[in-house]
């Protein structure tokens, strides 16, 4: 096993004085079992993307006080987390390539995303690799939480936060999952295969910008090209409580990271001029509010869009029939068919493509998800969130013509609100 894998870990980094030497150690003291893991089978890459503080001194002081395993800085001058990611997983693919033709083998290679304001745990990298190789996984998932001590004087924001993670462990364990920059892996020969790390603009303020989904929609197109997902419940990273902190009320409204179908990354590190306010717990109905934009965000997402890129798991997958039922899977299965020969959408590898459909199926079949919900989950997860209120007037029988046009409106106005970007828990 250690003869035949190597990994990359790529951080992308901007400005993490405060965070980054606990960040380094988390890495560097990674534990492992049989050899798996080691200083000579993984490696770090930080893409510093112009940080204007000593995270780079600190990094490069510690690459020397530690020689024992590769620490690799690189930068890229484009600003966004999305560039700074793929400039840093296809560095790492080149490299891999070029150790193959030097050794004159070709090892099994992981490339490895994570956030570098989060720390991860000991057997993080280990448990996460050790599931792909396993499992036969192209893609890697792992799970992450938040340090309950930081919201201790907040409890009603914390069980929001809990419910949806809840959510997120359940239909990661069914569906295999989609990556998030706090952390994911890929194989190397299918990150090549699909392209890598794709980068997309769009306007905002008359000036293109990076929209803020590159590692999500790199899983979708994984996934469509035929890869597998797997979910490494037991390798956990702790997120920054400050991800939640200072944009609360953002998250309550439902914009964190965006509105209008623009979606841009946001500094969410703290304004310590701020930080007191943001600190206060939620009231029930801003906690009501800020779940029901997380579980709209969450559900199109990560129990939709997983049927719509592989719809015969409804057919053969017993546990997948068993969490919607039979009855309900089969007209989901029926209906995803429908809507894609009405779009006379051959599959669904344009990343894009998949929006309007996951919406669609979403308000057509919101109660029965929400029922599965339920029972696998637990009652407090509750019922669909209300409709827009445009739906009041609208007739049972013309409901699913209406929410096609609901759902065509999603870049610039209505259903992105709707659907929002509650999802930062």
């Amino acid at each position: 096993m250690r003869e035949a894998v190597f990994v990359s870990v790529v951080l992308p980094l901007y400005d993490e004085s405060d965070r980054i030497d606990s960040v380094l150690d988390s890495l560097f003291n990674q534990k492992t079992h049989g050899g798996l893991i080691t200083h000579s089978t993984y490696e770090l890459i930080f893409v510093d993307n112009n940080s204007t503080d000593d995270s780079i001194e600190k990094i490069n002081e510690f690459k020397v006080a530690n020689p024992s395993m590769d620490i690799h800085v690189i930068q890229e001058t484009i600003q966004g987390v999305s560039s700074a990611r793929k400039r840093g997983m296809d560095y790492a693919s080149l490299r891999s390539k070029k150790r193959d033709i030097r050794l004159g083998i070709e090892n099994k290679h992981y490339i490895v995303s994570a956030d570098a304001d989060c720390t991860v745990d000991a057997y993080w990298l280990h448990t996460l690799i050790e599931k792909m190789v396993e499992e036969n996984g192209d893609l890697g998932t792992c799970n992450y939480y938040y340090n309950e001590a930081s919201f201790r004087k907040r409890p009603n924001l914390f069980n929001e936060i809990q419910k949806t993670l809840r959510c997120r462990d359940m239909s990661f364990s069914l569906f295999g999952g989609f990556p998030d920059g706090k952390g994911f892996a890929v194989e190397r020969g299918i990150y090549d295969k699909v392209g890598g790390i794709e980068i997309f603009y769009q306007l905002n303020n008359g000036r293109f910008v990076e929209h803020l989904s590159d590692d999500w929609d790199f899983g979708i197109r994984v996934i469509a090209w035929g890869g597998k997902p797997v979910y490494a419940r037991d390798s956990r990273i702790e997120i920054n409580s400050r991800r939640v902190d200072t944009i609360l009320d953002e998250v309550i409204t439902g914009n964190a990271y965006g509105q209008d179908g623009i979606i841009t990354m946001k500094d969410v590190r703290p304004d310590v001029n701020e930080q007191t306010s943001t600190l206060c717990d939620t009231t029930p109905g801003q906690s009501q509010q800020a779940w029901d934009y997380s579980i709209k965000d969450f559900v199109p997402k990560n129990i939709v869009l997983p049927a719509l890129l592989n719809p015969q798991m409804l057919l053969e997958n017993p546990v997948v029939r068993q969490f919607f039922t039979g009855p309900v899977a089969d007209r989901l299965y029926q209906r995803i068919h429908e809507i894609k020969h009405g779009a006379r959408v051959i599959d669904f590898k344009p990343i894009h493509t998949y929006k309007t459909p996951a919406y669609r199926l979403y308000f057509e079949f919101r109660e029965e998800i929400f029922s599965a919900l339920r029972r696998a989950v637990g009652e407090d997860i509750g019922f669909a969130p209300p409709l827009p209120g445009c739906f009041d007037v609208v007739k049972p029988e013309d409901f699913q013509r209406f929410v096609y046009y609901f759902a065509e409106d999603r870049e610039s106005g209505e259903a992105h609100n709707y659907f929002a970007n509650g999802g930062v828990f």
